[in-house]
């Protein structure tokens, strides 16, 4: 069950949640719309309206934090949109994406009729949060088909978050124009990262899975242009059947084509949406995925190129290559099998994607 405030009647907001009076004078401060728990009581600022009393909405939002920001839908519902404690915070631009990727863990229809957000309401959201937040993420679909305006949003950004880290997902595509190429490194904070997949080593593969013609030789055109500004870039490799064998040609072209990128992320699959319609083309195990990729980041690593694993349980993968594991699936889907209650390493394991967790097939086992 959500939260709602009852017999509701202010409209649409945005708002900030003030548990103290130091942060309620501070959102007075910066002009900003907020709920203040004070005295079992709940206030709507700027109008100072006491909203009908709901002790259990009260004690719901009383062991949030200050700063935690909700929308409020004209019917009174809540929805917690930024959460002060987290560092998955992000800005969804877009439903709607111009690749239609065979496991994209979104359906096709986000993709087809997906909600544009207004770029004032993105606006605001940034308003409010603090501009000490260590982590941003801005992602859809693909936030950059909302053209020219995204930049200027992008500026807002990086005006308001100086030591922000950012992270901003993307198919690359629109950087094959240079126009967006370079009103991107006119905008973009200090500290960003533009995280870009390639699925396969050439036109036919990677095309395949974005299920787009021409994607392979734009995604490819987009990063060198961004390389060639000096925009620090994430390569994203989502291992499924369609592309598992090609791995080695793949670090090969990276390794020719742009050593100089950041990192490369080495990907296993969150099998919703897309993904889990295709399943019978696309899943293998965790273990298949990670043997076919193991030499591939030797290979990569070799060459100086860093490398990080996402979405894989530590017992699927070689103890050597833990170190570069990461815990990379958000806390609200992160799910673990009967068999993890007893393993020693479960703490820092990432654990599986609540949407994958019924296609493992016995290969969750304790490490103890």
């Amino acid at each position: 069950m959500g939260l709602k405030i009852k017999n509701y009647t202010q409209g649409f907001k945005i708002v900030s949640l003030a548990l103290d009076e130091n942060t309620k004078k501070d959102l007075i401060c910066d002009n900003l719309d907020f709920i203040f728990i004070n005295d079992k009581s709940l206030f709507l600022f700027p109008e100072d309206v006491n909203l009908e009393i709901d002790y259990e909405l009260i004690q719901e939002l009383s062991v949030r934090s200050n700063y935690d920001i909700y929308e409020i839908w004209p019917d009174g519902r809540l929805f917690l949109r930024f959460d002060t404690t987290s560092i998955d915070n992000y800005f969804f631009i877009t439903g709607k994406c111009n690749s239609n990727c065979i496991m994209c863990p979104s359906p096709e229809c986000s993709r087809k009729y997906g909600e544009d957000i207004e770029l004032e309401k993105l606006i605001t959201f940034a308003k409010h949060i603090p501009s000490d937040t260590s982590h941003l993420t801005i992602t859809g679909g693909e936030p950059f088909l909302s053209g020219e305006p995204i930049f200027d949003f992008v500026s807002l950004l990086r005006d308001k978050f100086p030591r922000t880290e950012f992270l901003f997902l993307t198919n690359g595509r629109i950087f094959s124009i240079d126009k967006y190429a370079k009103l991107l490194r006119k905008s973009l904070p200090s500290n960003s990262i533009i995280a870009i997949p390639i699925h396969g080593s050439d036109a036919e593969i990677h095309d395949s899975i974005t299920q787009t013609k021409g994607s392979f030789e734009q995604t490819v055109l987009g990063i060198k242009r961004l390389l060639r500004y000096g925009i620090r870039i994430e390569v994203r490799i989502v291992i499924s059947k369609m592309n598992c064998t090609d791995l080695d040609k793949l670090s090969n072209f990276i390794i020719r084509e742009m050593p100089q990128i950041e990192y490369i992320s080495v990907i296993a699959m969150e099998m919703t949406g897309n993904a889990y319609k295709n399943k019978e083309r696309l899943w293998i195990s965790y273990k298949e995925a990670f043997s076919f990729a193991s030499e591939a980041i030797k290979k990569l690593i070799s060459y100086g190129i860093d490398v990080k694993l996402y979405n894989f349980p530590l017992c699927t993968v070689d103890p050597s290559f833990w170190m570069i594991c990461e815990k990379s699936i958000s806390p609200n889907k992160v799910r673990f099998g009967e068999v993890c209650e007893i393993c020693d390493y479960k703490k820092v394991c990432g654990g599986v994607f609540a949407g994958t967790i019924n296609m493992e097939k016995d290969e969750l086992k304790a490490i103890i």
